[in-house]
């Protein structure tokens, strides 16, 4: 049985992706919470800087999460998903249009963290356009 090197594979998916997408994409790794994704687009943790992104992300967050590449956790603590629950697909629009939903705070009541979803290893194959890895891409097991 052969497997794809997925460090390889990420690396040149980044390159193909938007800039709301790549960061999304190492936020979801990251295990970030929510807000940390402005954090790091803005490269600021003052959240006036933040003012006008929400809705750009939001709007892939959700597609990606229809697809099952993005999963969204609320729970009491970081990280969300393990002690919080995954939010369902039909609460998520409302959740990310909520501007308390992206705001930090310091000690938190709620915390919604991002994780890759099941279907990130297909989101990164279908964002790639990678269908068939060449042999070279390829580590056998």
């Amino acid at each position: 049985m052969r497997r794809i090197d997925v460090r390889l594979l990420i690396g040149v998916i980044v390159e193909r992706l938007s800039e709301i997408e790549e960061c999304i994409l190492i936020n979801a790794r990251e295990m970030s919470s929510l807000w940390s994704v402005l954090a790091d687009w803005t490269g600021s943790e003052d959240e006036e800087a933040w003012v006008g992104s929400e809705s750009a992300f939001a709007s892939v967050m959700e597609s990606w999460v229809e697809r099952g590449y993005l999963g969204i956790y609320e729970g009491e603590d970081w990280p969300a998903h393990e002690a919080g629950r995954l939010v369902p697909v039909g609460e998520v629009h409302e959740m990310l249009t909520k501007h308390e939903s992206w705001a930090y705070s310091e000690s938190p009541t709620r915390v919604i963290s991002l994780l890759p979803g099941i279907n990130f290893g297909d989101a990164l194959l279908r964002v790639g356009g990678i269908r068939n890895p060449p042999e070279s891409d390829l580590r056998g097991v």
